[in-house]
């Protein structure tokens, strides 16, 4: 099953960090890319069914670390 989020930055600087960053995530079909401007990172991934995914977390906590929050 893919899921899609999308998280805004206050800057670009914190976009481009974030998405330099997650493209190291080891998850299953991971696409990172900057979304509707250059302060929004759109990450999709497949999510593993029948056990814990940390996957969401981690890139919540990463894009909160970094100023940002989920806006999809």
């Amino acid at each position: 099953m893919e899921n899609a989020v999308e998280y805004e930055f206050k800057t670009e600087m914190s976009a481009y960090r974030f998405l330099n960053t997650v493209k190291h995530l080891d998850a299953d079909g991971l696409k990172v890319k900057f979304g509707k401007s250059d302060h929004h990172v759109s990450v999709k991934y497949r999510y593993i069914l029948g056990e814990f995914d940390s996957t969401l977390s981690t890139l919540d906590d990463l894009a909160r670390d970094l100023g940002g929050e989920e806006v999809s």
